[in-house]
């Protein structure tokens, strides 16, 4: 994690954190969750571009989240999704790339940032999850904190331009435990996959 990196974080956090908070009345619940210190995986459900700017937010450190190599084509987005340390995922032999880079984060202790979805709800409910999450936990031995974001899809759906100043609250499950391996099987990593999904569920039906 370069310290640029870190330091654009903190900047912006400071900027953007108080207004936005106010504005979306922002709550957190189990932020004693996200670990202070060590590394993780944070893996949240996906209704809107705003999801990775709350839980940013509420995390004490930064985050690396992966994004679509799609995004990282269009020219108005390269620069800002560089600045903001997100890692490009998608796309043939640059997938061996994007793991070695979650690789090297989790190595240094940081925290990634994963929609294990693989893409923002059209419709507000959760769509199955894709195994990359479990995969990268499976294979770095680092915990899974399940999170789940309410009001988000509210405020700014796919098909919206503009946000509405909705209420959001983020929902922090009890961090997953994981045994690294160097080769899970595939029954192995589809039960952890589930078990991530039942995790963000579970705290999606707390919040009604």
């Amino acid at each position: 994690m370069t310290e640029g990196f870190g330091a654009a974080f903190f900047a912006m956090r400071a900027i953007f954190g108080p207004p936005l908070t106010l504005a979306f009345r922002l709550k957190t619940h189990g932020r004693d969750r996200l670990p202070r210190t060590g590394a993780a995986i944070l893996a949240s459900n996906h209704a809107s571009f705003l999801d990775p700017i709350f839980i940013g937010l509420r995390a004490r450190r930064p985050v690396r989240f992966l994004v679509s190599r799609e995004f990282y084509a269009d020219r108005r987005l390269h620069a800002l999704l560089r600045w903001c340390g997100t890692i490009p995922v998608g796309g043939g032999a640059g997938m061996i790339r994007s793991f070695r880079r979650c690789a090297e984060v989790v190595e240094h202790g940081g925290l990634l940032g994963i929609f294990p979805e693989g893409g923002i709800t059209r419709d507000g409910a959760m769509r199955p999850f894709r195994a990359g999450a479990a995969v990268l936990a499976l294979k770095t031995g680092v915990p899974v904190v399940p999170i789940h974001v309410a009001g988000t899809f509210e405020a700014l759906p796919r098909s919206a331009k503009w946000p509405r100043l909705v209420p959001v609250t983020l929902r922090v499950g009890e961090p997953i435990p994981v045994v690294a391996r160097r080769d899970p099987p595939d029954g192995e990593i589809a039960s952890l996959t589930e078990t991530i999904r039942s995790a963000i569920a579970a705290l999606a039906a707390e919040a009604g």
